[in-house]
């Protein structure tokens, strides 16, 4: 019988052949209501034989079966996105037979499949298995390829740190803050510039010259470039236009339930750069609001 269990972290790999469907892929997993995306991550391996043998190197199938199921990716890009999901009902299953036989989520197994018979090339009407998509079958998979891509502590960055006060798991633990009310022209805030997301450098900026705020307060196509040129790259949290609209228009801040999720900053030469909640400070100072409640981290 299939073993439900807790939720798992797993990753989701879009090979260079099916980059052009990246934003149909996310949507498809976005959608998945067991499925919550926590990084996106655009990656270029040296080559496309190295990250072939970095995802594998973990795998149940004998080298020899490798070789001939993954040939068809030495003439892809090398290039890659792995997308980091938080799988809320893995319902694990022993599958295949002999030397194929492995544990794997059958929830994620059923989300790959459906990619791959959306995207993968087809001849003669035909489904061929030059896979667009690679998955996890177990979190040490997860937790390795994490450590590849320079996130020394796995998947325990996904832990919360903090009990106080919330805060993103790329923040480290917050040991010492104050709750105070501060002028919401008094923020700053770190943007992405550069040519795209492999050739960048961060930025400190007024938080009305964000992306993020005119996006709100001009035109959504000014958010929208920023996220395409820089997700993946300096941005890996999953931003989407649709999100952030759709969050502008329900948003209450601090509302029941959320009253300890405030917009953390720290005091930054007579300013304060916002360390998490720059969306949800834009929507307020798209509103005209003056003043805000934040959490000032303390050094």
């Amino acid at each position: 019988m299939p073993e439900v269990g807790n939720e798992r972290y797993d990753y989701i790999l879009i090979w260079g052949h099916g980059l052009v469907y990246v934003h149909e892929i996310l949507s498809m997993i976005r959608e998945d209501l067991n499925f919550e995306i926590k990084k996106i991550i655009y990656h270029k391996p040296k080559s496309v034989r190295k990250i072939i043998d970095i995802i594998y190197s973990y795998d149940y199938a004998p080298i020899e079966h490798l070789k001939y199921k993954t040939k068809y990716l030495e003439l892809t890009s090398n290039e890659v996105i792995f997308i980091f999901i938080e799988n809320k009902k893995p319902t694990v299953d022993l599958l295949g037979e002999g030397a194929f036989r492995h544990e794997e989520s059958l929830t994620l197994k059923d989300i790959k499949e459906a990619i791959r018979n959306k995207y993968n090339p087809y001849k003669d009407g035909i489904r061929t298995e030059d896979h667009v998509v690679h998955a996890s079958d177990n979190e040490l998979q997860t937790d390795y390829i994490l450590r590849y891509l320079g996130f020394h502590e796995g998947i325990n960055i996904f832990n919360d740190k903090n009990k106080f006060i919330s805060c993103p798991n790329y923040m480290n633990q917050v040991s010492h803050f104050i709750i105070k009310e501060i002028n919401i022209s008094s923020l700053v805030c770190n943007m992405a510039t550069g040519l795209n997301r492999y050739n960048f450098a961060i930025k400190m900026t007024n938080l009305q010259e964000s992306p993020h705020y005119k996006g709100l307060s001009e035109d959504i196509d000014i958010y929208k470039n920023y996220i395409d040129k820089f997700l993946g790259g300096p941005l890996t949290e999953d931003y989407y236009p649709e999100k952030f609209i759709t969050l502008s228009k329900k948003f209450r801040y601090l509302e029941e339930g959320y009253s300890d999720s405030y917009v953390l900053v720290r005091k930054h030469e007579g300013k304060f750069l916002i360390l998490d909640g720059l969306h949800r400070a834009s929507i307020l100072a798209s509103r005209s609001v003056g003043s805000l409640t934040v959490g000032e981290v303390m050094e």
